[in-house]
């Protein structure tokens, strides 16, 4: 028997299951299995290699799977008559907007920085970021370099909504893919190598006063570039002009103060240069 389709949800592979029966008449067998790369148990779908028409399920997996809620599938699970199937029909269509834990446990690290993020934005707003803004800051003399928390800490605050809501979503989508494809502990030594990196650069140009999640940000794209670019699979699959983007950013960042906006051009630049530089390493040697 080869698998097929694979799914955390039941009801997902039971509609192209009943799909398949109903068309062809051809009955497919669902069992639990394991996802190789996540190593999260889901259900499968397999079918017999010596099927005459294993040729035309695959192409009909291809099209369920760029529109599994056609009115086609949800029809054969009704018609096949199982009362189970029928009862979970509303959990298949609103799932893919509802976050799996499954899928938490697999981001971690992304998932803790992200919350540590929203919560400590949330305390701002109720009244006490002038306490947080002092406790988090890098550190501003030689008085404060004992305090090992703020090399990492200035990156967890954030000034406004547009400068959490862009470091946030740019952390969350390629934070996530690192730690999803390449281990936790990847995404964490990319944090802390990066978080302390701009932080030191920053400081030495503009002084404390500066937060935010961008340099660690830029170091995962840089990243991410570098691994997609020099690693055979692809994995990351990075838009066309990805390179350009990280470019203009930067250059952005020069540009703002003519509309009274100020960056961390040097916790960007350094950031970059962090992922990239990291990047390398790993394509290289494998190691972060």
């Amino acid at each position: 028997m080869k698998l097929i389709l694979g799914s955390e949800i039941e009801s997902f592979i039971m509609q192209f299951r009943d799909y398949i029966r109903s068309k062809y008449d051809i009955e497919l067998e669902i069992r639990k299995c394991f996802d190789d790369n996540s190593q999260t148990e889901m259900f499968g779908l397999f079918v017999d290699e010596n099927e005459p028409l294993f040729d035309r399920i695959q192409q009909e997996k291809m099209e369920f799977l760029q529109d599994p809620f056609h009115p086609r599938y949800s029809e054969a699970s009704w018609q096949s008559g199982d009362v189970k199937e029928k009862s979970y029909n509303m959990e298949s269509i609103f799932s893919p907007f509802i976050p799996k834990l499954s899928y938490v446990k697999q981001i971690k690290f992304t998932f803790f920085v992200t919350a540590l993020c929203v919560c400590i934005y949330l305390f701002q707003l109720i009244g006490i970021e002038e306490e947080i803004l002092i406790l988090f800051h890098f550190p501003a003399d030689t008085s404060q370099r004992g305090d090992i928390w703020r090399y990492l800490t200035h990156t967890l605050v954030h000034l406004s909504p547009w400068h959490i809501l862009f470091n946030l979503t740019w952390w969350w989508i390629f934070g996530s893919a690192i730690e999803r494809q390449l281990g936790i502990g990847k995404i964490v030594s990319i944090y802390i190598i990066a978080g302390i990196m701009s932080g030191i650069i920053q400081n030495y140009f503009s002084g404390y006063a500066f937060f935010g999640l961008s340099g660690v940000v830029y170091a995962v794209l840089g990243y991410v570039f570098i691994v997609n670019k020099f690693t055979p699979n692809n994995q990351f699959d990075v838009p066309n002009g990805f390179l350009i983007m990280l470019i203009v950013g930067i250059i952005l960042g020069f540009i703002s103060p003519l509309i009274g906006i100020n960056m961390g051009n040097a916790a960007h630049i350094t950031g970059l240069v962090t992922g990239l530089i990291l990047g390398a390493v790993h394509c290289k040697f494998k190691v972060c």
